[in-house]
């Protein structure tokens, strides 16, 4: 049986072997099902979604922080189906978790996992972060890109409802993980009078070939706010000069920021 590990004790026992969830690699995009974790039902809207993110978030650890707190507060902003926020109030029980997952499919997923795994310190609302409250477009690929800023072509658009993520920092925070596929600069960019009370964040930075670029901008921005940050490779063309593969339509490159304030 596989099991989710971390090198010092066991996190998340499940109850699937890992040649079936290596089957989940190779099903066709937008293949429903579910996995059992401990003898509860983990539903997913995609399967190769659910592959990707097990493999970075579960058996990766790429969220993992060292809490100060016993009861520190997690903010998970493009929740998508759940996993990060199972691996949230796995790893941190006395953690309180505001999650937000503003594509109704997947929101409705996430909701049955959040009841499923009776994750009572975990509140889920069906909103984008923005740097307003208003309503926007929103466009998705139906796995892991939903967007506001990046366009996908044949598409007629949904509307989604916003919260200003800025109103969300007016305390410590002791974690942010901000996915949310190209809002990340205009975010951040609203959020950096109060980034001061957020200890660790990460950012998927995404970078699309129809918009201009800012990792440089929310380097500084982290800079200038006291952090020190990490860079890896999220998705990127092998050979940049000549290759014009691209992500989600138009993404050239993703870059994962590790920011985090020394001691």
């Amino acid at each position: 049986m596989l099991s989710f590990f971390s090198k010092k004790k066991k996190i998340l026992p499940s109850d699937f072997s890992f040649e079936e969830l290596e089957k989940l690699h190779h099903q066709p995009f937008g293949t429903p099902g579910y996995i059992t974790v401990s003898g509860r039902k983990f539903h997913f809207h995609d399967a190769q979604s659910f592959y990707d993110s097990y493999h970075e978030i579960i058996a990766g650890e790429i969220y993992r922080f060292k809490a100060l707190s016993k009861q520190p507060f997690i903010i998970d902003c493009g929740a998508n189906m759940g996993v990060s926020v199972l691996f949230f109030s796995t790893e941190y029980p006395g953690a309180r978790i505001l999650a937000f997952e503003p594509e109704l499919p997947i929101y409705r997923v996430l909701e049955e996992n959040v009841r499923n795994f009776d994750l009572q310190n975990v509140q889920i609302i069906q909103k984008a972060v923005w740097n307003s409250e208003t309503t926007l477009e929103f466009y998705t690929d139906k796995g892991m890109g939903g967007s506001v800023e990046n366009v996908y072509s044949k598409q007629a658009p949904q509307v989604v409802k916003t919260v200003r993520l800025k109103d969300c920092l007016d305390r410590e925070v002791d974690f942010l993980k901000l996915d949310i596929e190209g809002a990340e600069y205009t975010v951040l960019q609203d959020c950096k009078e109060v980034l001061h009370n957020v200890k660790n964040l990460f950012v998927e930075y995404h970078s699309y070939i129809n918009k201009e670029q800012h990792l440089d901008d929310i380097l500084l921005m982290l800079k200038d706010s006291g952090y020190r940050y990490h860079l890896r490779q999220s998705f990127s063309r092998k050979r940049p000069f000549i290759d014009k593969h691209l992500a989600c339509e138009t993404m050239d490159m993703a870059i994962n920021v590790f920011a985090y304030r020394q001691s």
